[in-house]
């Protein structure tokens, strides 16, 4: 295998491959780059400043793109859990218990329940608060680790009888179950209680039937007495197996509609915005889409604006007035300051008092508000400059997200076409790095759509006011957009690229466009999310901000 090496010069990326026998100096004088095509054909580019040799191959490893050659896939900080893996991921969490804590399986289950399968914060409460306080406040009884299985012992304890605290009668041992608090009842009344419960959606937290016993029933002792209510035992078994994902929250579903059937696990941070594999993208933690470099109370309030009517608020104040008599909005199309609403009222364009009819260009009889104009005036512009800067930032973010839309189409389309020319025979080459540029675009395109959001609230005075100074804010705004722009520049670049890519012709040095662009982008994204938490969320003093961290 060869060593990769790659140079940067401004925004290009050249490559250079010392092969094996090669000492691996990258030499720096005149010289050209030569790539062989499947063919076997040389195509050559002058650089003045390189003398090197690149040569791939469509079946070579370095082939499915530079960034793949230079950097490690990290593992997500996150896993997809379906049905099938839902029942393998909850015994693992108990039996991890039960190792550490050297307890029945029953007890660290239902430990882990009542702790919302927080391990962790179970395994801190067991060493500082100690296994008695922490049994007793979730309802597990510490005796419950050494007591026999239900209807275990010897024949001659079998027959023994035992009086029902609950219906009164005597029965023999064998016909009686007892729970881990020690507490005894026959086994038709156990029967009765479970029923109950786990009918009325109690499954997960059954108490004994004691006066203020308060432990909860435990496995064992529910799966003997209802070995043969089959389906009231298979719903008590789905509705614990269902509380690893309805209860622990570092489990959400899926936000899919009609629901795909997966959840998403979280390592420990949920600021984190998964991709299931049904194609659905969102934040971990508030549901919505993802937003970084938008916090989530940030976008929120965008999802409010943009989808509610604060903004035909806007519009009706900075360019309508009410009339006075019916208060149905009246738009001024031209003419002097006497407007006419259509119920007849006649009013001040200035002021919005009502008036007589007669007036002149300059004045209306019987009716003077100049000293009210200025004041009017400045509503109305605040208004008017506020819906224009709404709509400068709204457009943006719009385009942005149409553009994604036909990304995402765009790559439909194209592994679609691959794999049909791959089943024809009719093409064996490798297009993987087409793939992933469409990745690195539509990744491109939802950072430059939310940069529109974020922008519009931090740089415009609404929550961060107080936290910056008038001028700090200007030189904040300016670093921000200098490197939203250039982002957003060779976003269009790799656009252009792909669209002339999506023939699938062969052009080894659009293909070597494309991947460097890909990099780039990469790059350029890295350094967006670095300004943005270390500059500007990073010199925030009176509150704090957490985002999803990007990942390349």
């Amino acid at each position: 295998m060869g060593i990769l090496f790659v140079f940067s010069f401004g925004t290009s990326v050249l490559l250079h491959r010392c092969l094996p026998g090669n000492s691996g100096a990258a030499s720096m004088g005149p010289g050209s780059v030569h790539m062989a095509d499947a063919e076997g054909s040389e195509v050559s580019q002058d650089y003045s400043d390189l003398s090197s040799e690149y040569s791939y191959s469509s079946n070579d490893e370095a082939d499915l793109g530079l960034a793949e050659a230079t950097t490690t896939k990290e593992r997500p900080p996150y896993r997809i859990i379906d049905a099938d893996m839902l029942k393998k991921v909850q015994a693992e969490a108990v039996s991890d218990l039960e190792t550490i804590w050297s307890c029945k399986k029953s007890v660290a289950k239902a430990l882990l329940m009542y702790y919302r399968w927080d391990k962790e914060r179970l395994l801190t409460d067991l060493a500082e608060k100690g296994p008695e306080l922490v049994y007793k406040t979730a309802g597990v009884a510490e005796q419950a680790n050494n007591r026999a299985e239900p209807g275990a012992g010897s024949s001659s304890s079998q027959q023994e009888q035992v009086t029902c605290d609950v219906c009164m009668c005597e029965n023999s041992r064998s016909e009686c179950s007892s729970n881990g608090c020690g507490h005894t009842f026959c086994n038709t009344c156990w029967r009765g209680h479970l029923a109950v419960q786990i009918a009325d959606g109690q499954a997960r937290h059954i108490s004994c039937m004691a006066y203020k016993c308060g432990v909860v029933c435990d496995d064992e002792l529910v799966l003997h007495v209802m070995k043969g209510e089959r389906e009231l035992l298979s719903k008590y078994k789905q509705s614990h197996l269902e509380s690893y994902m309805e209860d622990n929250e570092r489990v959400a579903f899926c936000p899919s509609v009609p629901w795909c059937g997966h959840a998403v696990e979280v390592d420990s941070d949920p600021f984190v915005e998964p991709e299931c594999p049904c194609g659905i993208a969102f934040c971990f933690k508030c549901g919505k889409a993802p937003h970084s470099p938008c916090t989530c109370d940030m976008w929120l309030l965008w999802d409010e604006k943009i989808n509610g009517d604060s903004e035909t608020r806007n519009w009706l104040a900075a360019n309508t007035k009410p009339c006075p008599k019916c208060s149905k909005p009246v738009e001024k199309n031209g003419g002097c300051n006497l407007v006419m609403c259509k119920c007849g009222q006649a009013f001040c364009w200035l002021c919005g008092g009502a008036t007589g009819t007669r007036h002149t260009w300059t004045q209306i009889d019987n009716h003077s508000c100049g000293r009210y104009k200025d004041e009017a005036d400045a509503r109305i512009n605040d208004a008017l400059r506020s819906h224009k800067r709404y709509m400068h930032y709204f457009e943006r973010y719009k385009q942005h997200l149409d553009s994604l839309t036909k990304e995402k189409n765009n790559r439909a389309k194209l592994t679609s076409r691959i794999a049909a020319a791959e089943h024809d025979g009719t093409e064996s080459r490798d297009f993987s790095w087409l793939v992933k540029a469409l990745d690195q675009l539509r990744t491109a395109r939802q950072v430059l759509s939310n940069s529109y959001a974020f922008a519009y609230f931090f740089f415009g005075r609404q929550l961060y006011a107080e936290e910056f100074s008038e001028d700090e804010n200007r030189v904040n705004q300016n670093l921000f957009e200098d490197s939203q722009e250039m982002l957003a520049g060779e976003v269009e670049r790799l656009s252009g690229l792909v669209e002339r890519a999506k023939e699938l012709t062969l052009d080894p040095q659009l293909r070597l466009d494309a991947i460097n662009s890909s990099v780039n982008i990469n790059s350029r994204i890295v350094k967006f999310f670095e300004l943005v938490e270390n500059d500007l969320y990073g010199k925030l003093q009176s509150s704090s901000a957490q985002i999803a961290v990007y990942r390349a």
